[in-house]
């Protein structure tokens, strides 16, 4: 092996011994940096919503794509497809009742896509489903999720 490496090589190899729980804090670190970075740097976050929103359209249709090609969702995972839908809905609901616009449309095709994307799942492809291997506990982020929701409705009811 050469001496010196890249610092980025340096690092990648770093990232990549480290156990799975190191990992995924990580990127929940770099994330949440990448959001904190994002939102300085864009002003109009408006655009920056709508292209979000486009990405992960984009994503479930190529996820639809090869659910109905291979006929098999070997490897997905159903509880976060849940996830994804539940937060679609609330997300959806709080868009009917504080503003009507593209967002709301946007939410409203993907949470659809995504329900057809659980429906398959859990019916059309249940044989080649892997419930054992999915089997991460949906409390563990719903709970800290509506703590913390009520935790942010009650700081804005102090600031309205």
């Amino acid at each position: 092996m050469r001496a010196h490496h890249r610092p980025i090589h340096a690092v990648s190899m770093w990232v990549k011994r480290q156990p799975p729980k190191v990992k995924a804090f990580l990127a929940v670190v770099s994330g949440m940096a990448a959001l904190v970075l994002l939102l300085f740097i864009v002003h109009d976050h408006d655009n920056l919503f709508v292209a979000a929103e486009a990405v992960h359209s984009i994503g479930i249709s190529v996820l639809m794509y090869k659910l109905t090609r291979e006929k098999t969702c070997a490897g997905l995972s159903l509880k976060s497809q849940e996830l994804t839908a539940i937060f679609l809905a609330v997300r959806l609901y709080c868009s009917f009742v504080m503003e009507y616009d593209i967002h709301t449309l946007l939410d409203l095709a993907t949470l659809a896509t995504t329900l057809w994307v659980i429906y398959m799942i859990r019916f059309k492809l249940k044989s080649s489903y892997m419930e054992e291997k999915d089997n991460f506990a949906l409390y563990y982020v719903l709970v800290p999720c509506a703590v913390l929701a009520l935790f942010a409705m009650s700081l804005l009811g102090e600031v309205s």
